[in-house]
């Protein structure tokens, strides 16, 4: 699990050919997901040395809610990828499969923003790889499913943060 993810971080297409084939692909990237959530939240507070202000509640959610954000992202292009772009991939399992294997670029996120952007960039970069061995689309397909998910998983954040914001 965790060679064929590395391997994806510097976007081997093998890893991501091996992972469609793979039925525990999904549960793979939902462990992988978990451990970067929980991992990027303790490297955080240790960088800024402030273990007072560490919670197991605040660590739970941090790896649920990327684990959330994962099968919303994953889901979100498979639809895009099919429905706009006409992939004839059918199972968004796969496509959620194989998203599970860019996980690890979002540790870079804990070393503030600018290595986060880097992270960020560095995971659409792997999903993308990802979408286009799914779905067998060419890159420039594959890259516009990948963003309009991204757009949709930033849209579905913001407009939950404002409930929370008002009631919290």
């Amino acid at each position: 699990m965790f060679s064929r993810a590395i391997r994806a971080t510097f976007l081997d297409r093998r890893a991501h050919k091996e992972a469609f084939f793979d039925d525990d692909a999904a549960a793979d990237g939902a462990i992988l997901y978990a451990l970067v959530g929980a991992a990027s939240y303790l490297i955080v507070h240790l960088r800024i040395g402030s273990l007072r202000f560490f919670s197991i509640t605040g660590l739970l959610q941090s790896a649920i809610v990327l684990l959330i954000g994962w099968l919303v992202m994953a889901t979100s292009t498979w639809f895009v990828a099919g429905r706009l772009f006409g992939s004839t991939l059918r199972r968004p399992q796969l496509m959620i499969g194989l998203h599970g294997l860019g996980a690890l670029p979002l540790l870079l996120d804990a070393g503030g923003q600018v290595l986060g952007g880097i992270g960020l960039l560095w995971h659409l970069a792997i999903l993308t790889v990802a979408t286009e061995e799914a779905s067998s689309l060419d890159l420039r397909r594959s890259a516009a499913s990948v963003l309009i998910g991204f757009a949709v998983v930033t849209l579905i954040r913001m407009l939950l943060q404002v409930p929370f914001a008002v009631f919290g």
